[in-house]
C-alpha cells in the first residue's frame, strides 16, 4: 500500500469513527508561568557603600590567583600564604570561569504541567489570603551551589575540610568543587525564578570568599565583593526580594578547632566575625532588608559543644547592635533556629510527664539560644542544671544587651515528633551523662497510633508556640523548609518533573500556614522553601531537595512541577 492510499485508509476511518457518534476532542489550552514584574521604585534600607565605608577602619582589598609557583613568601597575606590555605585540599576545576550571560527561558519551558489529580485548593482555605508584606520564595547556600571553590581568591572553609569522610562514604557521595557552578550561573539562576514569578530569593554570602584568611585585618577579596555586589543587583533586576545570610556553615578554615564543628568556640571568632559582618553590611545594607547571622547554629550541639552558644549570641548582638546604631539601617535581624529532632510535642497532651518531655526537648533545642535573644533571659534551668560547667551562662548585661536583638522568628522547619519521658524517668536520665537520651532526656516517637507522622500536621501548633513563647512585632519566618524526594538519585528528568512528592508536602505546609495566620492569629512573615535547585548536601548529592534539578555534566537546570504549583497556590491566596 503506498503513502497516498495509506492516508486514504486512514482519514476515512477517522470520518466512519466520527460519524458513528466519536470525535476527537480538542486538548485544554496551554496554560503559561507568568513572569515577575520588576520593583519601581528598587526599596533602600540604609546608606550606600560610598557613604559607609568610613566605618570599617583599617581595611585593605586584593586579589589572589591560583599561580603553580608563588614567589611572594615575604607577604603575610600574600600568594603564597593563600597557596598554603589550599595544601591538604585537591580541587576538581570548573568547566569554565567566567560568569554565563542569562538567556530568555523558553516558552515551552514555563508551560505549566497537567494539573494534579487532586485539588490544590481546599474549602477550608479557598478564601484565605497570605498578608500584606509575605515573603515568599526558595534559598540556596553559597557552599552548597556556588561550586569555583578554589577559584577567585576563595579561601577553604572548615566544613570542607570535615565533611570528607561523608564525601568518601556516602550514596552519591561527593565535594563542593563544582556542585551547580552559581557561581557563574547565578544571573541564569535568578531570571530561572523570575520567570515562574517567584518573589524572594534567600542567599548566604561566603565568608570565605569575603576574607579567605577569615581574621580581622587580613585583606578583603575584590573579586568576591564585586561578585556579591552584582548578585543583589541581579536579584532586584529580575524584581526579586534578597534575603541574605551571614554564615550558613562556611566558617573559614582558620577557627578549626575539635570542639565546634564550625569553630563557633574559638578565641578570635566573635571579633573575626564581627569585623566580617561590618565590612558586608558597609557593601550591602543600602538594597538587603532581611538578614540572617547564622543558620541554625543549635547544630553544633551534635557534636557536644553546647558553650559555643554564648559567642553566636554575643557575635550576633554585636552585629545587629553596630548595623543599628552604625549603619542606622531599617532592615530586620534574626538567626536561624531549628529542631535536629523535629519540633517536640508530648505524645499525649493529656499526660503531663510527656508535656514536661516536650517542653525540656524544645529547651534542649532552641531554649538556650532563644531565651537571650527574645526574652533577655538566662538559659534554661534544665540546661544549666544538666550541662554544668559545660553551659552557656550570661550576665545580666549580656542579657539585657541581646535581648531585641532578633526582629523576628526565623525557624528552619522540616518534621515534628513526639516525646515521652525515658525509662526510670527524667531526673534520673540527667543525673547519668552515659544514659543514651542524655542531655536532653526524652524518647523519641516518629508515629502516633500507628501512623507516621506527617511534616504539615502540627506545623500550626509549631508556629503557635514559637509566636506564643518568643513574642516579636516581625512574627516567624519559615525560612526553609521542604522535602527530599524519595529515590530520586535514581529516577529519570522526566520523572523527576512530574513527581508529586514535592507538591504534596508544600501544598500540605502552605494550607497550615494560611490556617495559623486565619484561625491561630500567629503573625507568619514569610515562607521561604529549600531549595531552588538540587545541590550538595554536606557531603553528598543524592538528596533532592530542590525545585529544579540539573545535569551534573552539562550543569543544564530542569523545572519540577512542584515550584509551579508552588507559585500558583501562593498566587491565588494574594501572594505578591
Amino acid at each position: 500500500m503506498d503513502v497516498n492510499s495509506a492516508c486514504f485508509v486512514t482519514q476515512a476511518l477517522a470520518n466512519e469513527l466520527s460519524s458513528e457518534g466519536f470525535s476527537w476532542p480538542a486538548y485544554p489550552k496551554l496554560s503559561y508561568a507568568a513572569s515577575r514584574t520588576k520593583l519601581h521604585p528598587i526599596p533602600t534600607y540604609a546608606k550606600p557603600f560610598s557613604k559607609l565605608s568610613s566605618l570599617v577602619k583599617n581595611q585593605t582589598t586584593t586579589t589572589w590567583a591560583s599561580i603553580a609557583l608563588p614567589t611572594d613568601s615575604a607577604a603575610k597575606y600574600g600568594n603564597v600564604a593563600w597557596s598554603s590555605l589550599w595544601k591538604d585540599f585537591n580541587i576538581t576545576a570548573p568547566p569554565f570561569t567566567t560568569t554565563v550571560s542569562p538567556k530568555p527561558i523558553a516558552s515551552s519551558e514555563l508551560v505549566k504541567p497537567t494539573p494534579p489529580p487532586f485539588p490544590i485548593n481546599d474549602s477550608l482555605t479557598d478564601h484565605y489570603k497570605f498578608p500584606d508584606g509575605f515573603l515568599w520564595g526558595y534559598a540556596g547556600a553559597a557552599l552548597q551551589i556556588e561550586g569555583a571553590v578554589k577559584n577567585e581568591g576563595r579561601g577553604p572553609s572548615y566544613t570542607e575540610l570535615e565533611l570528607r569522610p561523608r564525601e568518601e562514604n556516602s550514596p552519591g557521595g561527593g565535594p563542593p568543587d563544582i556542585s551547580n557552578l552559581n557561581y557563574y550561573y547565578y544571573k541564569q539562576d535568578i531570571a530561572r525564578l523570575a520567570a515562574l514569578n517567584v518573589q524572594t530569593y534567600s542567599f548566604s554570602i561566603s565568608w570565605s570568599r569575603i576574607l579567605p584568611f577569615g581574621v580581622a585585618g587580613s585583606p578583603v577579596n575584590k573579586q568576591a565583593i564585586d561578585h556579591y555586589d552584582d548578585l543583589i543587583n541581579t536579584i532586584l533586576e529580575y524584581g526579586l526580594t534578597p534575603i541574605a545570610t551571614l554564615n550558613h556553615f562556611d566558617t573559614p578554615l582558620y577557627f578549626a578547632t575539635n570542639t565546634s564543628w564550625q569553630g563557633y568556640d574559638h578565641p578570635e571568632f566573635i571579633d573575626s566575625f564581627v569585623n566580617y559582618a561590618q565590612i558586608v553590611l558597609t557593601h550591602y545594607s543600602d538594597r538587603v532588608g532581611h538578614w540572617i547571622t547564622f543558620n541554625e547554629p543549635g547544630v553544633d550541639t551534635l557534636s557536644g559543644s553546647w558553650k559555643s552558644a554564648y559567642n553566636i549570641v554575643l557575635a550576633h548582638a554585636k552585629v545587629v547592635h553596630w548595623y543599628r546604631e552604625q549603619i542606622r539601617g531599617t532592615g530586620k535581624w534574626s538567626f536561624k533556629l531549628s529542631f535536629s529532632n523535629g519540633f517536640a510535642l508530648p505524645l499525649e497532651p493529656s499526660d503531663p510527664k510527656d508535656v514536661a518531655a516536650a517542653n525540656r526537648q524544645l529547651e534542649f533545642a532552641i531554649g538556650y539560644l532563644a531565651n537571650p535573644v527574645y526574652l533577655g533571659k538566662q538559659v534554661p534551668q534544665s540546661v544549666l542544671t544538666t550541662l554544668g560547667s559545660k553551659a552557656p551562662i550570661f550576665t545580666d548585661s549580656e542579657l539585657a544587651y541581646a535581648k531585641g536583638t532578633c526582629d523576628f522568628i526565623a525557624v528552619d522547619y522540616y518534621s515534628a515528633t513526639y516525646h515521652t519521658p525515658p525509662i526510670g524517668g527524667i531526673d534520673a536520665c540527667a543525673h547519668n551523662s552515659s544514659n543514651p537520651a542524655f542531655p536532653a532526656c526524652t524518647v523519641v516517637h516518629s508515629s502516633h497510633n500507628g501512623w507516621a507522622l506527617q511534616p504539615y500536621q502540627h506545623l500550626r501548633i509549631t508556629l503557635k508556640y514559637l509566636d506564643s513563647t518568643y513574642p516579636t512585632k516581625g512574627g516567624v519566618m519559615i525560612t526553609e523548609t521542604g522535602l527530599p524526594t524519595y529515590e530520586a538519585s535514581s529516577m529519570t528528568v522526566d520523572a523527576l518533573k512530574i513527581d508529586y512528592q514535592q507538591t504534596g508536602y508544600y501544598l500540605g505546609i502552605l494550607r497550615e500556614v494560611l490556617k495559623s495566620v486565619h484561625e491561630d492569629g500567629v503573625t507568619v512573615a514569610g515562607i521561604i522553601g529549600w531549595t531552588f535547585v538540587d545541590n550538595w548536601e554536606w557531603g553528598q548529592y543524592a538528596s533532592h531537595y530542590g525545585v529544579q534539578s540539573f545535569d551534573n555534566v552539562t550543569l543544564e537546570r530542569y523545572y519540577k512541577r512542584a515550584i509551579f504549583d508552588f507559585s500558583d497556590f501562593m498566587i491565588a491566596h494574594g501572594g505578591k
